[in-house]
């Protein structure tokens, strides 16, 4: 009676995870085959999930000769890379601080920290802009990052894996004679190398795929990200699926490419400080 009960309850699981699978898959190959339709296979009824050949590359040729969407790219690609190496660093050091010094109000500083993950950005872009804006930085590069770099969930994912590195080794670091700055970076760092990969994966991801503030604060089309380039295709009056859905194929290529690399540290980590995906 066991053994068949939790074969039911295994192929349950099993079903569910099919099914949420697909959810996140369909849309995801739809986007990719609908790139290499003509605009007539896209306004055929009913419509087809193939098209009817995928060696037509016409909507990804007018995607760059329309918008210029390598320069989207690339924009993109650095923003990312900035705001990833940054943060790294930053929440790094104030992971190390929060798990392994002593301080006064240490965990009401924490929590203070944790606290920003619970109040939407959106509440503080106006007062942001009106701020970048008084100091000239709206529509610049360093306006764009400086709201990126700063990642509440980077620090307590920093803090979580730092934590679990006994302190016997940064003891003995420090009897060595080595500064806090080097234990920091002799030690502490190539041992969180997995939750450095997970939390680079995830700040490339949300920094690759935000929209609302690269909205606000870029005007000029040369300076725009990815997700502000898919937004051209897009207008008033009508909608070019056909170089929405290449442009955005383009658009999942790094993310997919990066996770791929970095897939097996990042599950580590995720795995290793307890935190769920």
């Amino acid at each position: 009676m066991k053994f068949r009960f939790r074969t039911l309850q295994r192929i349950a699981v099993i079903a569910l995870l099919s099914i949420g699978a697909l959810i996140y898959f369909v849309p995801v190959l739809w986007t990719v085959t609908t790139s290499f339709k003509t605009p007539k296979e896209i306004m055929t009824v009913p419509p087809t999930i193939l098209p009817g050949s995928f060696t037509y590359l016409g909507n990804y040729e007018e995607v760059f000769d329309r918008a210029k969407f390598g320069r989207f790219l690339m924009n993109t690609f650095l923003l990312g890379v900035s705001a990833v190496c940054v943060s790294l660093v930053v929440a790094s050091m104030a992971g190390y601080g929060f798990a392994k010094f002593r301080f006064p109000l240490r965990e009401v500083f924490f929590f203070a920290v944790i606290g920003v993950l619970m109040v939407p950005f959106h509440s503080v872009a106006v007062p942001l802009f009106v701020y970048l804006e008084r100091i000239n930085l709206v529509d610049t590069f360093l306006g764009l990052l400086l709201p990126l770099v700063i990642s509440a969930f980077g620090v307590l994912l920093m803090r979580e894996g730092i934590a679990s590195i006994p302190d016997d080794y940064i003891d003995a670091a420090r009897i060595d004679g080595c500064s806090e700055l080097r234990i920091f970076w002799t030690v502490v760092m190539p041992m969180i190398k997995p939750a450095l990969a997970a939390l680079a994966i995830i700040k490339f991801m949300w920094t690759w795929n935000e929209f609302f503030w690269p909205l606000l604060v870029i005007t000029t089309p040369a300076k725009a990200v990815v997700t502000l380039g898919i937004s051209y295709f897009t207008n008033f009056h009508f909608k070019e699926y056909h170089l929405i859905m290449a442009a955005a194929t383009l658009s999942m290529l790094p993310l997919f490419l990066l996770f791929a690399i970095l897939r097996r540290w990042m599950i580590e980590a995720l795995t290793g400080t307890g935190l769920k995906a």
